[in-house]
């Protein structure tokens, strides 16, 4: 019995986590989208955010980050999320293709995390 309590916070701590795909199928006002992408000419991936303000039963409105970063962990607080005339509307449907590696994206953008509050 005892060694079934010890599990249990494990468990429960597995079973609350959601993935890209579900919180994705789920937005949530606050929500940030995480977006890697290959600048060219460099090896290394950089990080865009896009922060989710308004949801809408067919589609999601997002306020995109002033700046990119070289880590999916950067602090939202220096990114400068404000709105501008770069308001981004999504269908649900588009969102999930962002899930995808898209044919002729040179950039090979991809959503990869969703950052919410």
């Amino acid at each position: 019995m005892f060694r079934l309590l010890a599990w249990l916070p494990l468990l429960a701590a597995c079973s609350g986590s959601e993935s890209v795909q579900e919180q994705v199928d789920d937005p949530r006002v606050g929500d940030v989208y995480v977006v890697q992408f290959q600048p060219q000419g460099s090896p290394a991936p950089r990080y865009y955010f896009y922060h989710l303000f308004r949801v809408a039963p067919d589609s999601v409105y997002l306020h995109p980050a002033r700046q990119d970063s070289p880590s999916p962990d950067a602090d939202l607080r220096q990114l400068a999320f404000e709105p501008t005339p770069k308001t981004i509307v999504y269908t649900r449907a588009e969102l999930r293709e962002l899930l995808q590696l898209q044919p002729g994206d040179v950039t090979k953008s991809q959503l990869i995390q969703v950052r919410r509050p």
